[in-house]
Order: structure tokens, then C-alpha cells, then sequence
């Protein structure tokens, strides 16, 4: 029988990491991985198979509007070519406008289709293939635009293996990670917090941020002129040990994020991006808070007094303190549902 399956994700790692976590339940023979450019060395570093597809979001300028058709044009027939060669059992699509061209294919060629959503709120290209898959798997059980019939299935993550560290000096961690391209903007928002620090906490420290590379020597200066702890990196392999290992976590409110924070059980300040599609990194921070213990705060409107009395209230007030998740709801995992749709 034939089980080919082909993943399509684009654009960020929000797309595709729920991604590399299903595949992590297949066979690798089984898999094809169909991205664009921007998330090419995520696979490269994961040693899975991959095709590059064309594709563009629609811009409103005319003469990119042609550039764009043609691009997804192009896609569209790449993606038709692999499909006739490869066979697929199934296509799952995890948005992103890469996934247009590929699940269209798809159709064409009368192929199963399943799409995931991993917002609270649907992303106009999940909108659309909505219309034409087979099964919608979504993150939220009250995703915006989601049609009734769509399986609540969570997001799928990756397999969490951490080694436990004896912490002698009992350093306290800041974890500061702002989706797979970093934040610039907590760049920012972490000076003003230490600035306004006692002297004597700095000491106790440690902070380990995701920065994007041009903030990286300013940054550096900034915690050795303190004399505080720090790591900095561009991107961080290993996230899930470095939030395993932290006391607190300032971050943006991607779901894959999110999920992963959850998965620790850990306390965090989430801090929407405000540009985020139908702001649903704000969506995604409110369902997150219904069932975990976190801060939602406004980057353009941060009252940075009530911020440093929670990250010090957080950090050296309570005592080993356990955070519980707020209830649990039945879902199906999106593993079970390919598995389901392979038969």
C-alpha cells in the first residue's frame, strides 16, 4: 500500500515546525518535505528530504500582482510533476502561501488533503484550501473561521528529551525568544527592565536571548557592562532545553511557542507581535492564558514598574512554585488523523 506523504509548510518556522514534529512518527522513505527558501536550512539541519516550491502572496501593485501569479504559476506545475512522480497517499498542508500552489495541485489530481491550523485565528491561505481538503485539524477548539467540522487536534510538538542541570548558584534564568527570526524590540524591553533592577539581583542572573544579528554587539556591551550572565543567539536549535531550564520566559505568542511552554509548565510574559495576520498572536495569548499562568502585555503600551514587580514576584518571592494546567479537553491527535485519512 501506498503511504507517501507530502508536507507542505512555508514562510516561518511557526509553519513548519508541527511539521517535523508528525513526521518524527513516519518513516523517513515515506516523507516529502515541500518548502520555500526561507525555512530550507531547518531541513538541511534536520537531514530531511525536501522540494523548494514557487509561490507569493498576492500583492496589491499590479505589476507584482502579475510576478506573483506567475510564481504560483510555476509552483502549480512543479507541484503537479511531483505528485505524478511521487505518488502521495496524502498531502497535509500546514499554511503559509507555499501550501497554495502544492494543495491545488493536489486537488487537480484528485489527492487527499488535510490542512492544520495552528492559530486561534485561520490564516487567509488555510482559509481558502479549507474549502477544497478532505479534514481541518486546528490547534483551538474555538479557532476563528475554522468551520464547524474541524477536528480539534492540538499542535503537534516535538519529541521533549531533556537532561535535568543542578543549578549550585542558584543563578535565576530570563529565557527571551521572539519566534524563529527573533524580536528587536526585546531588545528593548529587557534593558529597561534590568535598568530598573536592584543592583544586588543582577548578580543573580542569568539572561539567554534570541537577538537578530544587528543588535548582537550592542547587546553584549550592554550585559558585560552590567557584568550580567548572558548568552545570546540568533537562533537557538535546542530551544526546548534552554525553556526547560529557565524561570521565566519573555516571548512572542507563535503556538508553536506557546505549546512548548506549556509542555514545561513554565511562567511567561507573553508580548503579542502587533503586525501578527488578524492579530492572532494576541488571540493565541488568550486562549494560552485560560489554561497557564502568564502575563499578556501591550509592547506599546509596557508600564515597566508593574512589569519588574511580577519578573522579581516570579524570580526570587515565591517558593517552588508548580504550576498546574487550568483543566484538559479531549482532543485527537493530528498523528491519529494521518494515520486515519492513510487507510
Amino acid at each position: 500500500m501506498n503511504k507517501t506523504i507530502f508536507l507542505v509548510a512555508g514562510g516561518t518556522g511557526g509553519h513548519l515546525f508541527p511539521a517535523i514534529a508528525v513526521s518524527k512518527y513516519f518513516e523517513k522513505s515515506q516523507l516529502h518535505f515541500l518548502v520555500d527558501k526561507r525555512t530550507e536550512k531547518i531541513l538541511l539541519n534536520n537531514n530531511l528530504r525536501y522540494h523548494l516550491i514557487s509561490s507569493s502572496k498576492l500583492e496589491k501593485n499590479i505589476f507584482k500582482v502579475i510576478i506573483s501569479l506567475f510564481k504560483i504559476f510555476y509552483g502549480f506545475i512543479y507541484s503537479l510533476y511531483l505528485i505524478v512522480k511521487f505518488k502521495p497517499a496524502l498531502v497535509v498542508g500546514f499554511g503559509g502561501y507555499t501550501s497554495i500552489p502544492t494543495l491545488l495541485a493536489a486537488k487537480v489530481l484528485n489527492k487527499k488533503i488535510l490542512i492544520h491550523e495552528q492559530n486561534s485565528v485561520m490564516g487567509k491561505t488555510n482559509r481558502l484550501l479549507s474549502k477544497i481538503s478532505n479534514k481541518t485539524a486546528i490547534t483551538y477548539k474555538n479557532t476563528v473561521f475554522a468551520d464547524t467540522s474541524a477536528i480539534f487536534s492540538g499542535i503537534p510538538i516535538r519529541e521533549l528529551k531533556v537532561k535535568k542541570k543542578i543549578n549550585e548558584k542558584k543563578i535565576k534564568k530570563i529565557l527571551i525568544i521572539g519566534g524563529s527570526q527573533g524580536a528587536k524590540v526585546f531588545s528593548e524591553i529587557i534593558k529597561n527592565i534590568i535598568l530598573r533592577l536592584d543592583k544586588s539581583l543582577l548578580k543573580k542572573i542569568q539572561v539567554v536571548q534570541q537577538i537578530r544579528k544587528e543588535d548582537l554587539k550592542k547587546m553584549e556591551k550592554f550585559y558585560r557592562d552590567l557584568n550580567i550572565k548572558y548568552k545570546l543567539q540568533n537562533f537557538f536549535s535546542n530551544i526546548y532545553e534552554e525553556i526547560y531550564s529557565s524561570d521565566l520566559i519573555i516571548s512572542r505568542c507563535g503556538a508553536s511557542s506557546l505549546a512548548e511552554i506549556q509542555y514545561f509548565k513554565k511562567f511567561c510574559i507573553l508580548v503579542p507581535l502587533p503586525t501578527a495576520a488578524n492579530n492572532h498572536q494576541y488571540f493565541n495569548a488568550v486562549e494560552f492564558k485560560k489554561k497557564n499562568d502568564c502575563e499578556i502585555i501591550n509592547q506599546s503600551k509596557i508600564n515597566y514598574e508593574k512589569l519588574v514587580k511580577i519578573i522579581k514576584s516570579n524570580l526570587f518571592e515565591k517558593k517552588n512554585k508548580k504550576i498546574k494546567l487550568k483543566g484538559k479537553t479531549k482532543k485527537i491527535s493530528l498523528v491519529d488523523i494521518i494515520n486515519d485519512m492513510l487507510k
